[in-house]
């Protein structure tokens, strides 16, 4: 499909979708209007030469000159078969990642030799700039690099290239026109065409009711800002931004709402750095809009809450070996955000950051592949932040120690909110977003983190999307903390597996989230109806946790109380007892049902095995972008010995440095209180009513 075929077809209206045009007066008159605009010449060369960014602009620069500025313009990036992701193998991933590898390479050189020019002025990198925007162009936009073949290839061209070609467009001439614009308006329809066909124009803030899509909602600020860049030589462009300018006010994001959650998870919340890019370009505009919605201004405490300096599992997909904390990526984008939403928690937070690896605004150019944003990018985002005052540091311990985030569902709880490595932290989910996306089947699901270690963990790894490792272990129930009911979960990638915090609570001595999952066990049991699976999380003298499993079925079954560890578990079967140890941190468990005993099961393999080459640091395909390699963890499941409509499941968990505190930790219930003796020589008397908690 060319050009002409699409325009004769009118494809190339089709993103007016009835939305309100931005009134000019926002936008200037004269472009370029992205990144450094007509009149920022002056002052962002005093930026990147004696400002704020000369030490990143140096680095940046002797690292072009010397790995990027003869490099060669790249082989196109040919098809490999069939590119539905559901049929994509460990050998077709290598290429679609090989692929957005070569793209990243494309757009980040364009990109980064025209902001060398404005800097400098010099010849050498508008050429480079010029060159490879026209060979760019050249490529076949209906080919391998195309939206529709391999989305994330596309993406990170087409995030870069108008970019690059609005800061030297002067320059160039009408012959370099003529060959960039119809290639530039065929590729922009092309992803206009493929984000419209996703429903993306339909989607509605913090709602299901349309399907959202996850590439299509992360590539709305490379639609706006191709349509800002192309604003003077393609007529559609108008349509592309005025589209993402009203879709940012008043439908982003599907993903969340107004608490700033994102029902995707902590790792995939970081495609909010590319949402920001618009809000970048309209902070760079001078536009009130720019970062003014509840969302943008609560959203880094999604990060604040969930997320520590040290790695930890986390629910949802994660892709460097299962676990995640605050890298360098999210420490410098809080700061951002602390700047623009004048937020001084955020800055206090991001301070907490203590990994080995560098700033972004540290680095230069020493790789190019296809990680974003660039190096570049993040010089460009400080520029833009650069007019904003500093924000004053604000003392954690302020805050309320623990969260919940109505919108989507989950809710953190701390002990020590601000000093991690004292902290005790549990992370508990039960989400109106089911189990879409990159969310798993983990309704009512618990992680639990103490000084630094984690203690009951998230099972399992994602090698590559769609693995079966990741389809038919990770994302599957048996893979959480959380209860089986007759050995089944909850329904996969399905937005009817849904949960819902239906209450929280807290008091002098507590905080309490319940969650009830009944709905998304429902969809795995075609002959028993569930009528409750409700799970009760109650944080006592941020010291303890009592978890209580209330299930009732139209038949007798069996549950199952699932845990997982990194290294082997004690099991004291008598007792009932459990113990988790890591590097000399413990969680200490006991159990009690008011109906059954439990018989224990523990083993230390998959049941889905790893692909071997993620699990082997020895293997030469291993990948350099792990952390470590994708290694066996122990589980095991406290299966009730009767069968039974009805169980009430109870749990005290203590998490200590002290493992002989497992030995005084008892819990036993009498009625409806539940006695606790804690090892710290307490005595607890709780009682868990539906609308509130009492402990004597």
């Amino acid at each position: 499909m060319n050009y002409l075929t699409l325009k004769k077809f009118g494809i190339l209206t089709i993103l007016s979708l009835g939305c309100t045009l931005l009134h000019a007066q926002n936008l200037p008159e004269q472009a370029p209007r992205t990144w450094i605009l007509a009149d920022q010449d002056e002052i962002f060369r005093e930026f990147c030469l004696t400002g704020e960014g000369a030490a990143h602009y140096a680095k940046i620069k002797a690292d072009f000159d010397a790995l990027w500025l003869d490099f060669p313009f790249p082989e196109e990036p040919q098809k490999y078969g069939d590119p539905d992701p559901t049929k994509r193998t460990s050998a077709k991933a290598d290429l679609w990642r090989a692929a957005q590898d070569t793209c990243g390479q494309v757009g980040a050189i364009a990109a980064t030799s025209a902001v060398l020019w404005r800097v400098t002025g010099e010849e050498r990198y508008f050429k480079k700039s010029r060159d490879f925007i026209l060979k760019a162009a050249a490529w076949d936009n209906a080919g391998a690099t195309d939206i529709f073949y391999n989305d994330e290839a596309h993406f990170r061209l087409w995030r870069q290239l108008p970019i690059a070609y609005d800061q030297i467009r002067d320059k160039l001439s009408d012959a370099d026109r003529a060959i960039i614009l119809p290639s530039f308006a065929l590729r922009g329809e092309r992803s206009a065409v493929w984000i419209k066909k996703s429903r993306t124009d339909k989607l509605k803030k913090n709602s299901l009711e349309v399907k959202p899509s996850s590439h299509p909602v992360r590539f709305m600020a490379m639609t706006g800002m191709s349509g800002l860049a192309l604003l003077d030589d393609i007529p559609e462009a108008r349509n592309w931004f005025d589209f993402a300018y009203t879709w940012f006010q008043e439908s982003f994001t599907p993903w969340g709402g107004d608490d700033g959650g994102w029902a995707e998870g902590v790792a995939y919340w970081r495609g909010v750095y590319e949402h920001a890019v618009f809000q970048d370009a309209l902070l760079l505009l001078g536009d009130d809009n720019a970062y003014n919605t509840p969302f943008w201004k609560n959203t880094g405490y999604f990060q604040l809450y969930f997320v520590q300096p040290w790695t930890a599992t986390q629910f949802g997909d994660l892709s460097k070996s299962g676990k995640f904390n605050m890298e360098a990526s999210v420490k410098h984008f809080v700061d951002h955000l602390a700047r623009a939403t004048d937020n001084g928690y955020y800055k206090s937070w991001a301070a907490l950051y203590d990994d080995n690896f560098e700033l972004p605004n540290q680095k230069g150019l020493e790789t190019i592949d296809r990680t974003y944003p660039t190096s570049t990018e993040y010089l460009i985002r400080d520029f833009t932040a650069s007019r904003l005052p500093q924000v004053e540091a604000k003392n954690l311990s302020e805050l309320p120690q623990s969260h919940f985030f109505k919108d989507i569902g989950w809710v953190a709880m701390h002990s020590a909110l601000g000093d991690p490595y004292n902290d005790i932290h549990l992370s508990f989910k039960s989400s109106q977003y089911g189990s879409i996306s990159h969310s798993h089947a983990d309704q009512n699901a618990f992680i639990l983190n103490a000084w630094g270690k984690g203690l009951a963990i998230n099972s399992g790894y994602r090698e590559f999307h769609r693995s079966p490792h990741h389809k038919y272990y990770t994302r599957q129930t048996e893979s959480k903390n959380a209860v089986l009911i007759d050995v089944r979960g909850q329904g996969i990638q399905n937005e009817l597996a849904s949960g819902k915090i239906t209450q929280y609570q807290t008091g002098e001595r507590y905080t309490r989230a319940t969650g009830e999952a009944a709905t998304a066990y429902q969809l795995l049991q075609p002959r028993i109806k569930i009528d409750k699976a409700q799970r009760d999380i109650i944080f006592i003298d941020k010291r303890y946790f009592i978890i209580r499993d209330t299930l009732k079925t139209s038949k007798a079954t069996m549950a199952t109380w699932m845990l997982h560890a990194v290294n082997p578990m004690i099991v004291d079967a008598d007792a009932q007892k459990i113990l988790i140890e890591n590097d000399g941190v413990y969680l200490a468990t006991q159990l009690t049902s008011d109906n059954s005993k439990f018989s224990f099961r523990q083993w230390h393999q998959f049941p889905i095995p790893v692909d071997q080459k993620y699990a082997d640091e020895s293997d030469p395909d291993f990948p350099d972008y792990l952390t470590e390699p994708n290694v066996e963890q122990s589980h095991l499941a406290a299966d009730t010995i009767t069968y039974s409509e009805e169980f009430t499941i109870d749990a005290v968990l203590w998490p200590t440095k002290d493992a002989s505190e497992l030995e005084a930790l008892s819990i036993k219930t009498e009625g409806d209180i539940i006695i606790v003796t804690r090892p710290d020589g307490g005595i607890d008397r709780i009682s868990i009513k539906d609308n509130s908690v009492q402990i004597n």
